[in-house]
């Protein structure tokens, strides 16, 4: 069994289009496992991004430092006759999780809340064994939680299902001279489509369609 660690820094763009935006630079924590003996054809593999954001909204102003806390969690087989996730194309199982602390006041006065999610997704990557990786997905099931008694006393808590979403990634490994990491620039985009309707003080809520983009470079240590 093999582990690679990597460390990443990067910027995070995340939109409701024609609502609110969070943006601001991230840092991530990136391990890898290859040749597990259980499953040696296997990788497992996570993402760790932590955040600090400013918020911005056309309605409620804005507030800076909002912490944002992504993970991501794979596990890809190999493909068509692909002998390694590594090269050619490789399928599997995700797992994300989301979420923004977005509690205090806005510059206008506006009460702020925690959000999450859990999302369940269908990762497809193409591999060159090189140089080029290629990842996209398909949402399967998200759950989205807002917690709206936090904003007022008059709200209640409510959660949202999401049944519709994509993302790709495109990343570049580029080895070290002497053989040991790699750097790996990459970007990403994410799109969720609206969520389903939840019913709260005589109300329908939706959690509306976003947008992220995340460029940045994650730098890749082989362990012994």
């Amino acid at each position: 069994m093999r582990t690679h660690i990597g460390f990443s820094a990067g910027v995070n763009r995340y939109q409701e289009p024609g609502l609110m935006q969070l943006l601001g630079a991230e840092m991530g924590l990136h391990p890898r496992i290859t040749g597990w003996h259980a499953m040696p054809q296997a990788q497992l593999e996570g993402d760790v991004f932590l955040g600090k954001q400013r918020y911005t909204s056309t309605e409620s102003g804005s507030i800076n430092g909002v912490t944002n806390i992504e993970t991501r969690w794979r596990g890809l087989l190999p493909l068509f006759g692909s002998t390694s996730p590594q090269v050619g194309f490789s399928s599997g199982v995700a797992v994300h999780t989301l979420w923004n602390d977005l509690r205090g006041r806005s510059s206008t006065g506006a009460g702020g809340y925690e959000r999450s999610a859990v999302q369940l997704w269908l990762p497809v990557r193409w591999a060159s064994g090189d140089v080029w990786e290629l990842d996209a997905g398909l949402l399967m099931y998200g759950r989205h939680s807002s917690k709206l008694s936090e904003a007022s006393k008059g709200y209640d808590d409510i959660v949202n299902t999401q049944h519709r979403g994509q993302y790709a990634q495109v990343s570049m490994k580029v080895p070290s001279s002497n053989g040991d990491g790699s750097l790996k620039p990459f970007v990403r985009y994410t799109h969720l489509a609206d969520s389903n309707e939840a019913v709260m003080g005589g109300k329908y809520w939706v959690e509306p369609e976003s947008q992220r983009w995340q460029i940045g470079a994650v730098w890749e240590f082989n362990t012994p």
